[in-house]
Parts: structure tokens; C-alpha cells; sequence
């Protein structure tokens, strides 16, 4: 009898489920030589692990303090460690989900688990180092105890979301406004406001900036600076990519969600009706504001905006939650086709795992891209000369990982937009690379080939050549500063 209620159960499924994705993705992290994520993935990974030999990389804005702090202990691992983390925090992401909608005494929380599995962007991703998947984590549990009524609680791990990932704040402004008016939690205010408080504390401590958590956000600097390396796009980029963005499944339902939660909210304006406050007021207006931000700064080219798709991980839990409601009012209003609709649901999710299975067939293991396969000969070069005693710049953070390089190491290894071409020592070695070096460093090649204070020791040319970031050919090339010849 124990057995058969163990095969009936909704959790066992779940769970062999979870334990096979878990068996695969670790199996394809290990074996693939690549990663998702491109070279933000390995400067996480770096910072994360270096962390601990250098106290101040905790409160690195890029890195993200938060995600620098909790990954550190697996990135000490190696980078396969934080491929590990990754893919607990996904599948930790999807068991969330399920328990809120279980939380809320909505039926079908098994939908809400596979629509947070299915998008290819998830599945694409979950091999990285990149921080939306503890940003999505962090969003689902703090929507977990928020419906599970524990404020306080939510409210600190709310305001821990900014030090996750920057869109934190976006988070933020939206459940300020549910906590204030919608549920009149006034005394939660202050435990709201304890993450960003300690964190710009430290922050003031160590770079000695009071304003620390707004003048060394990355992505505030970049705007102030003005500085805009990727352009722009359509205002329905997002749109037009939802369906690798949220499923065809999720994609769908979302939409019916929102709407259905829009009409209850208005069919039940005055009447406490918890549940439905929760799902428009926070859940949907967390997942829309951040969708439609997102697309405005990326239309208008702001804030350092590259289009990425992967940064709607962040609120896949929300679209599943969403989503889960949907599948529930449909079948509360139209009863007698229920099984119609529920067939409907089964297809969407079919075809969409369907899209993702044939992702995986396609893309798994993941490879290294063609400028890593140009790094790779660069190391190999590096190896037979001698060149770690004296400085060296580069800003590709690939060779730090291929070479054993400690870019934190200042009296030998420092960034490539840091260079100063009166100033350095000689004997510098200079990598030169044709994404980074004209792009975020805005060193053109030939201020380098035709300074007669360097001489070109290595050109690494691709063939067949290939562009880059703006349309640069990618190439790399090593100079060694020989003479400081300074213009009178």
C-alpha cells in the first residue's frame, strides 16, 4: 500500500524528474569544455574565487556582493563549481514554485514546476557562472514567504535582491508599494531597508564612499558615462523572443494569468482576498515592471543594455506562478471542458519540451566559441615565455582561467582599460584583443602598432577571420613595451 500511494504521489514524479535534470546537467558541465554566459561568466567565477585572498571582491558591484559571498566556497572548487551551483539553484527555483503555489491553494502545482524547467533560456543557461539563477532563487523563496505571510522575513531577503543582481532594486519598488499600501506592513519597512543599510555600510567602510551602493554600481556608471557598447534594439525585443524566453507553454499562459488576475482584482476591490492581491499587486507587478524595463533600457540603449534574453531567468517563477493560476480559472469557469483544456496545456508543454530537447541535442556538450579557441593559442604561446615576473595587461577572462592567471595580483597582472601608454612600466606585455580592446577598453590597434614604444612580440589571426562586438575583426595581438619615449 506504501508503495502505491508512493507511485500516486506528485512529489515522486517531481522528484525523479529532478534527479534525473540534475544527473544530466552535471554530467554535460563536466564534460563540455564550454560554457554559457561568454566571458561574464568566467569574471564571476574569477571574482568569486579570489574572494577569499582579496576581502574587498565581496563588494564588487559587478560580481554582485551577494552572489561573490555565496559562491565563493564552490568557486574555490574550480569553475565547474559554479556550473554545480547553478544548477542546484534552477532546480531549487522550480521546488519553490511548486511550494508557493501549493502555499496559495491553487491545484496543478506540478504545471508551476515544469514552467519554470521548460524555456530554453533556463536550459541554455544552467551551465554557467552567471547570477540570474540565484537572482531567480532569491525572488522565488522571498515570494514563498511572502505567502506564507512571514513579512518580515520576506522583507529582509527583498532587500538583499539589489546585491544579487542590480535589477534587485526594480524588485524592490514594487513590493514598497505592496507592503505599504496594498498590505499595510509598515513595521516589515525596516527589514526591508536592512540589506541595502549593511551592505552600503561595509561599502562606505572599505572604499570610503557614503554613497557606495549608487556611485560604484557598474551599470549607473555606465549611464552616467555615457557609455553605450552594445546600441540598441526594438522595444519588442523581449516579445518577439518569448517563446525561448518563457516556453510557448509559458508564454501563452502568462497572458491569461495576468488578465484573469486583473479581472479578480477588480470583481473583488474592497473584499480581503489574499491571494489574488498577491498574484496581480506583487507577482504581476514584479514580472511586468521588470519585463518592461528591461525592454525600455534596451530600446533606448541605457544602462549598459545588451538585449541579453538571459536575464528573464530572473522572473520565470513569476510567469510560472502566473501561468498555474491561469490553468486553475480556466478550469474553475469552464468545468465541463476541463479535460479539453487540460489536453491543450499538455500539448503546449509537450511542444515546448520538445523545443528544448531538440536544444539540447543540438548545443550539449557546450563548446568553446571561436575567440576561445583563439585564447587557447595564446596560453599554449604563453607557456614558452617567461613573462610572469614582470606586468602584464589583458582583460580576457578566459586566459586568466586557461593560464592560472590571478588577475588581482596588481604587481603583475592588471586590466587592459587600465593601461597607460605613458605611465606602464616597460616590459609590459600588452594582450591586445579585437572584442574588448577597441570596444570597453577604447584602445585602438594602431595607437599600439604604431607607437615606437612597443614591439609586436605575437599575432594571433584567425582563418577564417571572423568579426566581433560592433563589427571589429577579432584578432589578438601581444606588444611588449620596450622605451618610454614622453612628448614634450
Amino acid at each position: 500500500m506504501k508503495i502505491k500511494g508512493i507511485l500516486k504521489s506528485e512529489i515522486f514524479y517531481l522528484g525523479v524528474l529532478t534527479a534525473f535534470l540534475l544527473i544530466i546537467f552535471i554530467y554535460y558541465a563536466v564534460v563540455s569544455p564550454g560554457c554559457e554566459g561568454g566571458m561574464d561568466s568566467y569574471n564571476h567565477y574569477l571574482i568569486a574565487r579570489y574572494s577569499w585572498k582579496y576581502p574587498h571582491l565581496f563588494l564588487d558591484q559587478w560580481g554582485k556582493p551577494l552572489y561573490n559571498i555565496l559562491a565563493s566556497p564552490f568557486a574555490n572548487i574550480g569553475f565547474i563549481g559554479v556550473e554545480i551551483f547553478n544548477i542546484f539553484l534552477w532546480l531549487g527555483s522550480a521546488w519553490l514554485t511548486w511550494a508557493t503555489v501549493k502555499k496559495l491553494s491553487l491545484s496543478y502545482a506540478w504545471l508551476g514546476f515544469l514552467l519554470v524547467l521548460l524555456p530554453q533560456i533556463s536550459i541554455e543557461n544552467a551551465i554557467s557562472g552567471l547570477t540570474e539563477f540565484l537572482n531567480e532563487f532569491l525572488l522565488i523563496l522571498f515570494l514563498f514567504l511572502m505567502a506564507s505571510k512571514r513579512w518580515n522575513l520576506a522583507a529582509a531577503i527583498c532587500g538583499l535582491l539589489p546585491f544579487a543582481r542590480s535589477e534587485g532594486f526594480v524588485i524592490m519598488a514594487v513590493t514598497g508599494f505592496y507592503l505599504i499600501i496594498i498590505e499595510k506592513q509598515y513595521k516589515s519597512l525596516l527589514w526591508f531597508v536592512a540589506g541595502p543599510v549593511i551592505f552600503n555600510t561595509f561599502g562606505w567602510i572599505v572604499e570610503g564612499d557614503p554613497l557606495w551602493i549608487i556611485t560604484n554600481n557598474p551599470y549607473i556608471k555606465a549611464q552616467v558615462k555615457g557609455l553605450n557598447l552594445c546600441g540598441s534594439g526594438s522595444l519588442f525585443h523581449y516579445v518577439k523572443l518569448s517563446r525561448f524566453v518563457f516556453s510557448l507553454a509559458g508564454s501563452g499562459l502568462v497572458i491569461i494569468g495576468t488578465l484573469s488576475a486583473l479581472f479578480y482584482v477588480i470583481k473583488t476591490f474592497g473584499q480581503k482576498v489574499f491571494e489574488i492581491k498577491f498574484l496581480f499587486w506583487l507577482v504581476g507587478g514584479i514580472f511586468w515592471l521588470y519585463f518592461g524595463v528591461h525592454s525600455f533600457i534596451w530600446w533606448k540603449g541605457m544602462m549598459g543594455s545588451c538585449g541579453y534574453t538571459r536575464v528573464m531567468i530572473v522572473i520565470t517563477p513569476l510567469m510560472a506562478l502566473l501561468g498555474t493560476y491561469a490553468l486553475n480559472i480556466l478550469i474553475l469557469n469552464f468545468t465541463k471542458f476541463k479535460n479539453y483544456i487540460l489536453t491543450i496545456v499538455t500539448v503546449l508543454l509537450l511542444v515546448s519540451a520538445s523545443h528544448s530537447f531538440q536544444y539540447i541535442k543540438r548545443s550539449f556538450p557546450l563548446q568553446i566559441s571561436e575567440e576561445q579557441k583563439v585564447f587557447v593559442e595564446v596560453a599554449n604561446w604563453l607557456k614558452t615565455i617567461e613573462y610572469k615576473d614582470g606586468m602584464t595587461y589583458h582583460l580576457y577572462a578566459y586566459l586568466s582561467v586557461l593560464a592560472n592567471i590571478n588577475p588581482y595580483d596588481k604587481d603583475h597582472f592588471t586590466d587592459l582599460w587600465s593601461f597607460d601608454f605613458e605611465y606602464s612600466p616597460i616590459g609590459s606585455i600588452i594582450i591586445w584583443d579585437g572584442h574588448f580592446g577597441p570596444n570597453e577598453c577604447q584602445i585602438p590597434l594602431k595607437k599600439l602598432k604604431g607607437n615606437p614604444n612597443f614591439i609586436l612580440l605575437k599575432s594571433f589571426i584567425p582563418n577564417p577571420p571572423f568579426t566581433t562586438l560592433n563589427n571589429y575583426p577579432f584578432e589578438v595581438f601581444v606588444f611588449k613595451k620596450v622605451k618610454n619615449t614622453v612628448k614634450k
